[in-house]
């Protein structure tokens, strides 16, 4: 079960782990884009964390608090995760903890916030193409009966997959799509930051 109190660790976390990976991250968002996106997420992620402090009450809130600070933070990608994780308190609904189950439709909720905020699909070379597939394998595994923590290992493996996928299509949003050709053969640093967010939970729950 989740917490408000596991939310703000992994927001912690998340934020750490994008501290360590902004140089990456804006040399892969330089390929074909301004170069920005690791600065951008970490910025991102300072405004959700410092909005987290003191958090109280439920996930949703957490969540809620999290989407506004998120969605205040300029260029396209505070738009769409700010999107993303309001969708998701929406699920989350009043309940004191998450399950399993009531994870698998948060993510399928905030996916479905990346595709309306994003004007996106599968292919279009986003954050979506990682956040999509790793979310249809960690709800599958859900149903299927696996424990919450071997399912997000489950959507780690799949994010994995579908971040090294990405190399191979061209930019089709974004500033990026003015160069697509040259977008070829670099992941996309969107799809990268996404993966990153599926690692730190699982190294979160592994020790919890």
């Amino acid at each position: 079960m989740i917490g408000v109190a596991a939310i703000g660790e992994f927001f912690a976390a998340y934020l750490e782990a994008i501290e360590e990976a902004q140089a990456s991250l804006d040399r892969l968002d330089a390929v074909a884009g301004d170069g920005d996106h690791g600065a951008t997420m970490l910025m991102g992620m300072r405004e959700v964390v410092a909005a987290q402090t003191g958090a109280q009450g439920t996930p949703a809130q957490a969540l809620r608090v999290a989407g506004e600070a998120f969605g205040s933070v300029g260029g396209s990608i505070g738009p769409l995760w700010g999107t993303a994780l309001v969708r998701a308190a929406r699920v989350a609904d009043e309940r004191p903890s998450i399950d399993g189950p009531v994870a698998a439709e948060m993510l399928t909720a905030a996916v479905a916030g990346l595709r309306d905020r994003g004007r996106s699909e599968l292919g279009d070379k986003t954050l979506l193409d990682v956040m999509e597939p790793a979310t249809h394998v960690f709800a599958e595994a859900v149903e299927g009966g696996l424990a919450a923590e071997a399912a997000l290992q489950r959507g780690v493996e799949a994010a994995q997959l579908a971040l090294a996928g990405t190399a191979g299509l061209a930019a089709r949003r974004g500033r990026a799509r003015r160069l697509a050709a040259r977008s070829v053969g670099s992941v996309d640093p969107g799809a990268a930051s996404a993966c990153l967010a599926w690692e730190t939970a699982a190294t979160l729950r592994s020790h919890m």
